[in-house]
């Protein structure tokens, strides 16, 4: 019996964010275990009625790494040490459940550099015995005078988003549960020596997931087709006693997590942001983002915006005795990327604003995969592997790699201990 109801718990599931304020979601419902992944490390703990989760996620660019000095710095402080990095995000919550009703609190806070730091309250509820689930993270970014290097500073600098989830489980014969996704983001860099100067940025979108099951039992198998419908958008930026600037690019996703500081920098393709820069006496007012948008060094887009449909299919069996459990998910994915205005960089530059006509779009597959192996019920190895240059209505492609049809092995892997 219990691996029975063991199974039906990761059925049920999302495997994909434990330990992380975007997925307290299932915090009421999971079961006592303890995970560590090359990219996360925590536990969820309690009885019936009190939860909690302590963990360390958010670590995927540095696997495994918690502290660090070992970044190199063009210029060090008088003292001549080096800069403590904390790595992950650091997550603690607490929750209590009774039969029609459960409400967790959670707490979540992550260094990104000695100019700026996030933090991250959550709430987390459930209903009509565990069917309906809502799950509310707020990130703040706070900017500050650099501690280790003084001409840095972000003082004054405030970026709030929030990742709203919410599930409704159906649990009929082939309709699972509708998930519901909204965020949004709203970044104001305020000149440091003069608040009247500033600019914000903003963007909005939301993401809709419709899951079908259907049950071959006698191959121990489960099919469940997947909806996903997603819409991003930048919205007009903002400017306070300052002049538009192409320094300053718009971004349908602004996040208090995705935010580049000073001295900082953040992958996004071939595209890299080196820092937002909030003291005119450094140079111009930049953003913390890239821009949403393929080919940034040719194109400057006003108010880009990302359509995205998926229909992924998965396919979830395991052999006899259950201790093996393979998942394969093939999907297929069309995402549509827009603006109010696309230009030539170049162009805009020169004061020739030439305007690009057609959307930016791909259409393709991309095939993803999880294996489990269970010696005992109570222990498990996860691994997780991908293949295919489209995304599940993600990023616009995965073009830039030159390797687009690559197998990713040990994206995530590690192993879980329910107790």
């Amino acid at each position: 019996m219990k691996k029975i109801i063991l199974i039906l718990y990761m059925f049920s599931l999302n495997l994909f964010g434990y330990y992380s304020s975007d997925a307290m979601i299932d915090l009421l419902v999971q079961p006592n275990q303890l995970r560590v992944r090359t990219d996360r490390v925590g536990a969820v703990f309690g009885n019936e009625s009190i939860r909690a989760a302590i963990g360390l996620t958010g670590a995927n660019n540095l696997s495994g790494i918690i502290l660090h000095n070992v970044t190199d710095f063009s210029e060090l402080n008088n003292n001549k040490i080096a800069l403590d990095n904390i790595v992950p995000a650091l997550l603690g919550g607490i929750g209590y459940r009774m039969n029609i009703f459960g409400i967790a609190l959670g707490y979540e806070f992550k260094w990104s550099s000695p100019t700026y730091m996030i933090h991250t309250p959550i709430l987390s509820m459930t209903a009509l015995d565990n069917n309906f689930r809502v799950n509310i993270p707020i990130s703040v970014g706070v900017g500050q005078q650099s501690y280790y290097k003084k001409n840095d500073s972000l003082k004054g600098t405030i970026v709030v988003s929030t990742a709203f989830e919410g599930r409704y489980y159906f649990n009929t014969k082939y309709f699972s549960h509708l998930r519901l996704y909204f965020g949004y983001g709203n970044a104001t860099i305020e000149e440091v020596n003069d608040s009247s100067i500033y600019f914000t940025q903003e963007s909005v979108g939301f993401q809709l997931r419709a899951y079908f099951n259907y049950d071959f039992s006698s191959y121990n198998m489960k099919l469940t087709p997947i909806i996903r419908l997603q819409f991003d958008k930048a919205l007009e930026t903002r400017y306070n006693n300052m002049d538009e600037s192409t320094d300053i690019v718009d971004n349908y996703y602004i996040t208090a997590k995705g935010f580049a500081p000073s001295g900082g920098a953040r992958i996004g393709g071939v595209s890299v942001s080196s820092g937002a820069n909030a003291d005119l006496n450094n140079g111009s007012l930049k953003g913390g983002y890239i821009a949403s948008i393929p080919n940034p060094n040719i194109y400057y887009a006003k108010e880009p915006y990302r359509i995205g449909i998926a229909f992924p299919i998965g396919f979830r069996a395991m052999n006899e005795s259950k201790t093996i459990e393979v998942y394969v998910e093939p999907a297929l994915s069309f995402t549509i990327v827009n603006a109010k205005d696309i230009y030539s960089y170049q162009g805009v530059q020169t004061g020739s604003y030439e305007k690009r006509r057609s959307s930016f779009y791909t259409f393709g597959y991309v095939v993803y995969g999880e294996l489990y192996i269970r010696p005992i019920p109570q222990l498990e190895w996860y691994t997780e592997l991908q293949t295919g240059g489209a995304t599940v209505a993600g990023d616009l492609a995965n073009t830039s790699s030159g390797g687009s049809t690559s197998i990713i092995l040990n994206a995530s892997t590690g192993i879980t201990w329910y107790f």
